[in-house]
């Protein structure tokens, strides 16, 4: 009898605990379906999304998607193929949200650089809006990790043309220790892409640190083996040649603090060889004047600075006598690399910042 009674004993215990679990993952399933309404509202009345899947552990959202407004040279500002947000349920309706990971799959991300020139414009009409109104609520969230997988980056200058473009391909990373919506914290940052160009494939990786309430970052940036053709209007001045071959790796060490950026780096362009045309040196044939700054291995080599305001940058070649003689006489032949690591430094910090 004693053991009948404790094994009909155990057996309540267990239906409570089932019925408890039942319940509690109903309320927490209640608490993540409140996301979905969040979700849309936070990026824009342009946005979209397929479906939003609850799991124990995860949610699970498909098709995300952010029209563009008027005058974007993109149809979107951002989408993905999915996104798997990982939180603690219980939390979801408290003001203090924790989430452990956010994995983003597949996604793009259109940025321009406005034809005045100056910092990104990155999501227009949907970050500034929604942190405001997320201050005036004081719902506050902590993401540990957001991850990137073989997302897509599309770069549109107007400073340079209308429609020029670039696109960095397979883009994965981490972006930590994130705090909405003050964004006021120190977030490790690491992130690889590549460029493909007419005749090579270039990589390019960032890693440091951004603050971006602060206007403050710590990063560090390295290009290596980049197609030099596809960046010919930032390099090509006054001649009417185009580049016909070349690559260059680039690296750039900077600090911003209160948007005021402090750095140094080196450039080096390796085997350039212009197309026929005209140049300011007109006596000299133009592949005797680049041989002659070359090394052995067709490398020349250019150490710089930069100094000033994020939203426009002041950049100058100053270490050495020597530098400041190859960077005038590469002027003089219509050629100037100024322009090429300005709009790198701004994709560089605007894209670092912009997740």
């Amino acid at each position: 009898m004693a053991k009948t009674k404790a094994a009909r004993w155990m057996l309540i215990a267990a239906a409570v605990l089932v019925a408890l679990a039942i319940a509690g993952f109903g309320a927490m399933h209640m608490a993540a379906r409140s996301l979905e309404p969040a979700v849309l509202e936070a990026l824009g009345p342009e946005s979209e999304l397929d479906n939003l899947r609850i799991g124990f552990t995860s949610i699970v959202i498909t098709g995300i998607r952010v029209g563009a407004p008027k005058g974007w040279p993109a149809e979107s500002t951002l989408s993905a193929d999915r996104v798997v947000v990982v939180p603690d349920l219980r939390q979801l309706l408290s003001r203090q949200i924790y989430i452990t990971s956010v994995t983003i799959e597949n996604g793009y991300i259109s940025v321009v650089r406005p034809k005045e020139g100056g910092g990104l414009k990155i999501l227009p009409g949907t970050i500034s809006e929604k942190k405001k109104k997320a201050e005036r609520t004081g719902r506050e969230a902590e993401i540990d990790a957001v991850e990137l997988r073989n997302c897509v980056l599309e770069f549109f200058d107007a400073t340079v043309s209308e429609s020029k473009k670039l696109r960095l391909d397979a883009v994965n990373g981490m972006v930590s220790g994130i705090q909405l919506p003050q964004l006021d914290s120190q977030s490790p940052v690491e992130l690889k892409g590549i460029i493909k160009g007419p005749a090579r494939e270039g990589t390019m990786a960032i890693s440091g640190w951004v603050n971006v309430a602060k206007k403050a970052s710590d990063l560090t940036t390295r290009i290596r083996n980049m197609d030099l053709a596809l960046f010919e209007p930032y390099v090509m001045q006054k001649t009417k040649a185009g580049i016909d071959k070349g690559s260059f790796n680039l690296d750039i060490k900077s600090v911003t603090r209160n948007n005021q950026v402090n750095g140094q780096g080196k450039l080096v362009v390796t085997g350039l060889k212009l197309k026929g045309g005209e140049s300011g040196l007109s006596n000299i044939p133009q592949r005797a004047v680049i041989g002659a700054l070359a090394d052995e291995n067709e490398k020349i080599e250019l150490a710089f600075e930069l100094e000033g305001n994020l939203d426009n940058p002041a950049f100058s070649l100053t270490e050495g006598l020597g530098l400041k003689t190859a960077a005038g006489v590469l002027k003089a032949l219509g050629l100037g690399f100024e322009a090429l690591i300005r709009a790198f430094y701004i994709l560089v910090s605007g894209f670092s910042g912009a997740f």
